[in-house]
């Protein structure tokens, strides 16, 4: 794909992100799944949440509750390893359809909420589930946001919080990958490169953006048109799947 034109996708996706608080950074990773088979979308959609949850954990650092991340990130790298090592096992046209059924799913807006602050326990395990999962569907953060969320600290206490353990989510998917796959991100630079500048840049703009659209009607069009990516995917995967 024209570098420039990659630029301004995950700039946009960054910048929507950002805005709307969609979990997991699902819209860029949507918008890598139309120029990217899903072996190389998924990897490389690690660089750009690494940036973005880098940058917020730089500007909210004082307010990390390190003590959640250390038990998130205790079992996330066995974990994502274990995953990576069947990651290039599976048919690309199956990832296709999990990346975009987990998409439509994280779309719903689901009532589950964790009753009271969740145990340290309960973060191991939420790591190691991450982890695992991470490396098949990318984005994971509808299914750690309740948790989060329910963190007794500040919203910035939070925010930095769930970046910096997202952060380090990414991390370990990056080594799983490049460990116990045969992507080589070497032969990538130039992609990893301009998928980090261009979510920095999108991260970036939009702290001094204020909403100009109501909250509902710019959530509404952003998550129809995930869905729409989504169902894409879909039937793409699908129909190699059958005429495999």
């Amino acid at each position: 794909m024209n570098p420039i034109l990659l630029f301004f996708l995950v700039t946009f996706g960054a910048l929507i992100t950002s805005l709307t608080g969609l979990g997991g950074g699902t819209l860029i990773l949507a918008g890598l799944l139309l120029v990217f088979p899903p072996e190389l979308a998924i990897p490389l959609h690690s660089f750009t949440q690494l940036s973005a949850n880098s940058l917020r954990v730089a500007l909210f650092h004082k307010a990390v509750s390190w003590r959640y991340v250390g038990a998130y990130a205790l079992l996330m790298i066995p974990a994502a390893w274990l995953g990576a090592s069947i990651f290039d096992h599976i048919n690309p046209s199956w990832l296709k359809l999990m990346v975009g059924v987990f998409i439509l799913i994280s779309l719903y807006p689901f009532a589950f909420r964790p009753k009271g602050e969740p145990r340290l326990k309960t973060f191991i395990g939420l790591g190691a589930l991450s982890g695992f999962l991470g490396v098949f569907v990318g984005a994971v953060g509808p299914l750690v946001t309740p948790f989060f969320n329910r963190i007794k600290t500040s919203r910035d206490g939070m925010i930095s919080t769930k970046s910096a353990g997202q952060a380090l989510l990414q991390v370990s998917k990056i080594m799983a990958f490049w460990g116990a796959t045969s992507i080589n991100f070497g032969d990538l630079k130039e992609h990893v490169l301009v998928l980090i500048l261009g979510t920095l840049v999108g991260v970036g703009v939009s702290i001094p953006i204020s909403r100009r659209i109501p909250d509902e009607k710019f959530n509404f069009i952003v998550n129809a048109l995930l869905a729409l990516i989504a169902i894409k995917v879909i039937i793409e995967g699908a129909g190699e799947i059958l005429t495999s």
